[in-house]
């Protein structure tokens, strides 16, 4: 076959996998989220196995600490919105003299006259009943959807850790009980790599997200709370997370702190925090096993994004280690593995 066709064929292929990707997200993204969490667990799992505690009390166990967790985040949120509701009147007025500062600014800087009480009226006109509609369609369907993607996460996730107990021995049958358990090691080379990459980096997560609720909380920040926990997810997304962490609070900062040397020492702070977190202490914890060079990171959660949204991008850094680490199982990718890591060392 000529090579060209050959490359045709190639692409054409790469472009399915992409759109298979894309169209399959409902069913996919829940299924790798409920993967992780379920990897996550299986070394406790075994543990107890090993105890002789039976599974059929194993597995409540382990989602009874999942619910937990997931109605603490519940309860962030539930008391964040009530606060918010609370205290409308006063972010209303506060959001509203900001912005007339920031106008009188620009009027006074660039010779305009630009008028945000006429602005905002304009925007008002335009939000007649059938765009107000719309806006809650659009709200209703991304409720539905979240329902039924939670819904497939909890189903997956319980068939997956009560498959996770007896891991062995489908392995050893797909490999028709070979002395060599070539699938075995492997999958529990990439479990404990990505068990060792979740645990270490929702550690440093949670640390970052005291740090930055300990600031706000310092400097007079509403919702103290809230940004903590903010920081806390959004820090999974590569690169792109330190930002939002930093512009979330400062935004809020803007809002309810009238000394703009004060605003700025506070986002100083943040940032410092955050290129302290990410440059310095997370190589040194993380180490060299999960190093994905910085190309490869950009171009998964460019990749990623695009094709499953911000949880593509907060999933991006772990499907890039399982991709680098099955790579490394096989002679034939192992080039493909080095080109997306950091080489260990230097050539003179």
């Amino acid at each position: 076959m000529d090579s060209s066709v050959k490359t045709i064929i190639v692409l054409i292929f790469v472009a399915l996998v992409f759109l298979l990707l894309n169209i399959m997200e409902p069913i996919l993204l829940p299924l790798i989220l409920a993967f992780f969490a379920a990897a996550f667990f299986q070394p406790l799992i075994v543990f107890l196995r090993k105890h002789k505690i039976p599974t059929w009390i194993i597995i409540p166990f382990i989602l009874l600490i999942s619910l937990v967790f997931l109605f603490a985040i519940f309860l962030i949120i539930q008391s964040t919105f009530s606060d918010i509701v609370n205290e409308s009147d006063y972010l209303s007025k506060q959001i509203t003299l900001r912005i007339n500062e920031v106008f009188k600014w620009i009027n006074d800087t660039f010779g305009s006259r630009l008028s945000f009480t006429k602005i905002y009226k304009q925007l008002i006109a335009q939000a007649d009943t059938l765009w107000i509609s719309q806006r809650a369609s659009d709200f209703l369907s991304a409720i539905t959807g979240f329902t039924s993607s939670l819904i497939m996460f909890l189903l997956y996730y319980v068939v997956l850790l009560a498959g996770m107990a007896n891991y062995k021995n489908f392995f050893a049958y797909v490999e028709n009980y070979s002395p060599d358990t070539k699938i075995t090691t492997s999958y529990e080379k990439i479990q404990k790599t990505i068990n060792r990459y979740i645990g270490l980096k929702t550690l440093i997560n949670l640390f970052t997200g005291l740090v930055v609720y300990v600031v706000c909380l310092i400097f007079g920040v509403k919702f103290a709370l809230f940004w903590g926990f903010i920081t806390f997810i959004v820090s999974y997304i590569p690169n792109i997370g330190a930002i939002l962490a930093t512009i979330f609070p400062t935004l809020m900062a803007f809002i309810n702190i009238n000394s703009i040397g004060t605003i700025l020492l506070m986002t100083s702070i943040l940032t410092v925090v955050h290129f302290i977190v990410g440059s310095i202490i997370e190589p040194i914890v993380m180490g060299s096993n999960m190093s994905i060079n910085t190309l490869t990171v950009i171009f998964g959660l460019v990749f990623w994004g695009f094709i499953w949204g911000i949880p593509g991008m907060m999933l991006s850094v772990p499907l890039l280690v399982v991709i680098k680490l099955t790579f490394e199982q096989f002679p034939s990718l192992s080039l493909f593995a080095r080109i997306m890591g950091i080489p260990e060392k230097s050539v003179v």
